[in-house]
């Protein structure tokens, strides 16, 4: 494998992507995307805060937003998350609930976020009215993911139905396994900062100028990576994430928004074992970013 094939495969596993080049025609069952999309419009009144990302988002729980910031929320962050989801469920909550005042958190990873559409997002026709109006921002390009189906158990708010396992030692030790592994992957491969492309971010920043025509300052977080996993990628400059950091920076004299890195997870008081995997913390690592964030938002979530 090439270093830079070798690099991507990496990148994959950190970004949990599950998608195969398009083949076969898309199979069918339940997603998180209709779900939430049947969710919103149940909503009796529209929400304070709308929740973005891919699946490091699910965790974020509404109701302690609510009682960190006063307003109601819904959690929209998807299985694979990219632009053109986040795109959808933005507008689908402005046209159910116009003329509010809303604030977004945005979970983002390395690289910002993806411009390729998700055909379990096309499958819904809601997504495909609203991803018609950014088709020129949109990659040609087309993903089967595997599986098709996703996690769908949750609550009317978006939040995940289900408790987190309590934390064991057993599951510890799974969890600093995975992240060797990681590391290993890491010290054979250091990664670099893929040249740039400004098509992939073109429906990124329209949804943020999107957002501040409706008079909100939406808070972008970089997600967590796991402890040793990023004392790794410190060691050769963490090119990805510097990257990202140095791309938003550049947008922040043409649009208002908030970022707030929380990476590292000691920075906001995460602990070493509350984590699903490597990638992905648990509900109770998530209470505590939600609080760091909430603090360090500038005012934008108030």
């Amino acid at each position: 494998m090439s270093r830079q094939r070798s690099i991507t495969a990496l990148l994959a596993v950190a970004l949990g992507l599950g998608a195969a080049a398009a083949g076969a025609g898309a199979p069918h069952g339940p997603t998180d995307r209709s779900v939430k999309l049947d969710l919103i419009g149940k909503l009796k009144q529209g929400p304070g805060i709308l929740i973005l990302g891919d699946s490091r988002g699910r965790q974020a729980e509404p109701s302690l937003l609510q009682r960190l910031t006063g307003h109601t929320g819904f959690n929209a962050a998807v299985t694979g998350g990219s632009a053109p989801d986040a795109w959808v469920f933005t507008r689908y909550t402005a046209d159910l609930f116009p003329n509010q005042k809303r604030r977004y958190i945005w979970f983002v990873s390395w690289g910002i976020t993806g411009y390729i559409p998700d055909p379990r997002m096309e499958a819904d026709p809601r997504g495909r009215r609203y991803l018609a109006e950014v088709a020129r921002y949109l990659s040609t390009q087309t993903v089967t993911p595997n599986p098709w189906q996703t996690y769908t158990r949750y609550r009317p708010d978006g939040s995940i139905a289900d408790k987190t396992p309590a934390a064991a030692p057993e599951r510890a030790k799974k969890l600093r396994a995975q992240a060797a592994l990681m590391v290993a992957q890491i010290e054979q491969d250091p990664p670099v900062a893929p040249p740039p492309d400004p098509a992939r971010f073109q429906l990124f920043e329209h949804l943020i100028a999107y957002m501040n025509a409706l008079g909100a300052r939406p808070v972008i977080v970089l997600n967590a990576i796991y402890p040793t996993v990023l004392a790794e990628l410190q060691k050769y400059g963490n090119p990805l994430s510097t990257a990202s950091l140095n791309y938003l920076r550049s947008l922040q004299s043409r649009y208002d928004f908030v970022v707030v890195d929380c990476q590292n997870s000691h920075t906001w008081g995460g602990t070493d074992y509350d984590w699903t995997n490597p990638t992905h913390v648990n509900r109770a690592n998530m209470r505590r970013m939600l609080r760091y964030i909430v603090t360090h938002a500038q005012g934008s979530l108030n």
